[in-house]
């Protein structure tokens, strides 16, 4: 009996299948694999084919019988069983290992060590600082805020920028002077000598008119 050939799986059977269904696979197995059923084959094949054959009616008397089927299978255990390491085993070679160290790895040089042992510390440092210096660099890039004005006085003054309009102090430089302001889309209209200033956003239309130093509109 040649414990290290799998029976079953030459008759392409589970280990717990019954005799019939092991007989009937046996049957079907050397009908399609004997040898006179190749027909005109060359010799290295029919050789191939005897071996195989050999092999299905070798797992057949031994799954066939229920004696050396019996002591088939606490071979195939016995076998599994050995292969298989015991948990004592297990533990006694990680309890050898130390935690610091990986397996087949040692630092002579104890600056070394420490440095590595301090590696990861200091990569989540470096990222901890990597993310504040961003946070930092974001908001303080960020542009000036731009307030738009609501319901601007006539003596407001203010500046346009994209068709926004912001309210700013009469001395700033650019600034215009709020003449007057209505709905788009209302019948109202600008006087002369002033500009119209649509605030896109506001839906408003601002008449504004340009500042001189001493704060008079010109």
């Amino acid at each position: 009996m040649t414990a290290s050939i799998d029976h079953y799986a030459v008759l392409g059977v589970d280990s717990d299948a019954q005799r019939e269904d092991i007989h009937r696979a046996w049957l079907a197995a050397a009908r399609i694999n004997h040898p006179d059923a190749l027909g005109d084959v060359n010799e290295v094949e029919r050789r191939a084919a005897a071996r195989r054959m050999h092999e299905i009616n070798e797992a057949w008397r031994i799954l066939g019988s229920p004696d050396l089927r019996a002591s088939y299978d606490k071979t195939q255990q016995r076998n599994r069983d050995r292969s298989k390491p015991s948990l004592s085993e297990w533990t006694e070679e990680f309890s050898e290992m130390e935690a610091s160290d990986p397996p087949g790895f040692e630092v002579g040089n104890p600056f070394v060590a420490t440095a590595l042992r301090a590696l990861p510390w200091l990569v989540i440092g470096a990222i901890g600082i990597g993310i504040f210096v961003f946070s930092a660099f974001a908001t303080n890039s960020r542009p000036e805020r731009w307030t738009p004005v609501t319901e601007p006085p006539s003596d407001r003054c203010v500046v346009v920028r994209d068709d926004s309009v912001r309210s700013v102090d009469c001395e700033r430089k650019s600034s215009r002077l709020v003449v007057d302001s209505f709905d788009i889309g209302s019948a109202g209209e600008c006087p002369p000598e002033t500009e119209s200033v649509q605030a896109r956003k506001l839906m408003e239309i601002y008449c504004l008119t340009a500042v001189e130093e001493d704060g008079d509109p010109s």
